[in-house]
């Protein structure tokens, strides 16, 4: 009887050994999916990339994504709280799917996950995780705030003056997500405040460069383009550099001024 035991005690170990090793090899059509980058880290407003790569031999299916914030579905996301797409074949049971998504301002420091699930035309599938970080953008930091104008140094001249005129220190300014802009001149307005129209502002993709532009409410024909330099950015000062030609009064074509800002009250 004990040997009797023993015998198929061994039987079974043989059994669940074969059944193990059968389970390690998976199954040779099973889907494979390898996506590129990732883990992605970008500021907001910018448009993030990533190249998800499959292989299928039982050919074309159906690749399905959703998104998550925080671990907790985004219903929103692709408008119904996923999305579908069509991989674009390479050949040789071999496809290709490129993903694009702009980073949401919302979702800054947020733990954001978009989800990969592709199902081949048996029913066999697989699945891939990216991972997506937002910080502030310089665009998002600047339009997130009125700026009230603190100072505008004359820097070329020695010694350097400040330049700002009582009428500019109620100036709040106005920098839109929109891309479009405004000045609120306030109680104190100069002499030729109004007769400007603001129409659209811009930051540069490394955020050294603000760039804006104004037409002359007279002559809409009439534009201005006004180049800065950023030489702060914060949620607490923002410093632009402007190179300005004053040769009509006898001085050089690069003459500095530095205008200063900080968050209105």
């Amino acid at each position: 009887m004990r040997l009797y035991s023993f015998l198929f005690a061994i039987c079974l170990f043989g059994i669940s050994t074969f059944t193990s090793c059968e389970k390690d090899k998976g199954n040779p059509n099973q889907p494979v999916l390898q996506l590129s980058p990732d883990k992605v880290t970008g500021k907001s407003g910018r448009t993030i990339e990533a190249t998800l790569s499959i292989h299928a031999p039982n050919g074309a299916g159906k690749l399905t994504m959703y998104k998550t914030v925080n671990l907790q579905k985004d219903n929103s996301f692709g408008g119904t709280g996923t999305l579908t797409a069509e991989p674009v074949s390479l050949g040789d049971d071999n496809f290709e799917y490129h993903f694009t998504y702009q980073l949401q301002d919302d979702e800054v420091d947020q733990l954001v996950g978009v989800n990969f699930r592709f199902e081949d035309s048996k029913g066999l599938a697989a699945e891939k995780d990216l991972t997506v970080y937002t910080t502030t953008s310089g665009q998002q930091t600047i339009y997130s705030r009125r700026w009230v104008l603190k100072s505008r140094m004359w820097t070329s001249v020695s010694p350097a003056v400040e330049d700002m005129k009582d009428c500019e220190k109620d100036n709040i300014f106005i920098w839109r997500s929109d891309s479009t802009y405004t000045v609120n001149f306030g109680s104190n307005a100069c002499t030729f405040d109004g007769f400007n129209v603001f129409e659209r502002w811009e930051l540069s993709e490394d955020e050294k460069t603000l760039t804006q532009v104004y037409s002359s409410l007279f002559d809409p024909s009439n534009r201005t383009t006004e180049t800065f330099t950023v030489r702060a950015l914060s949620s607490e000062r923002l410093v632009l550099e402007q190179l300005i030609d004053l040769t009509i009064f006898g001085l050089t074509d690069k003459e500095v001024f530095i205008s200063t800002f900080e968050p209105a009250p």
